[in-house]
């Protein structure tokens, strides 16, 4: 635990503002329309590295003992980075794939052959 009370000021208001953020992005989360939602994805990818914050502010306030949590950060920040390459993967693959414009079956030209050419 730091002993510098503007350290434990910033880590405390820290801590609070990363509940807020995870109240934010769980809500976000739930309103996105499904899995495939680009609103859902990004929440989620953001609600997991939020909470991979967590341990580390937690340990630095002394309020948990960080010798058992010392990796916990380390590993949740790794699975939100692997989540982010998937989503950004995923959503690249659809990006870049091939969709054919549809086929023309007929060509349409104006009834009124003045109305084709406006000076």
């Amino acid at each position: 635990m730091a002993d510098d009370p503007i350290i434990v000021l910033f880590e405390t208001l820290n801590l609070v503002l990363i509940f807020v953020a995870f109240a934010i992005f769980t809500r976000l989360a739930f309103k996105g329309k499904g899995l495939g939602a680009f609103r859902f994805q990004l929440s989620l990818f953001l609600l997991i590295w939020v909470i991979s914050e967590i341990p580390h502010i937690v340990g630095s306030l002394g309020l948990l003992a960080s010798a058992s949590y010392a990796d916990v950060g380390l590993y949740l920040h790794a699975a939100s980075m692997a989540v982010f390459a998937i989503f950004v993967g995923w959503r690249s693959l659809r990006f870049l794939s091939y969709h054919p414009p549809a086929p023309m079956t007929h060509v349409s030209l104006p009834i009124d052959p003045r109305d084709g050419l406006k000076q």
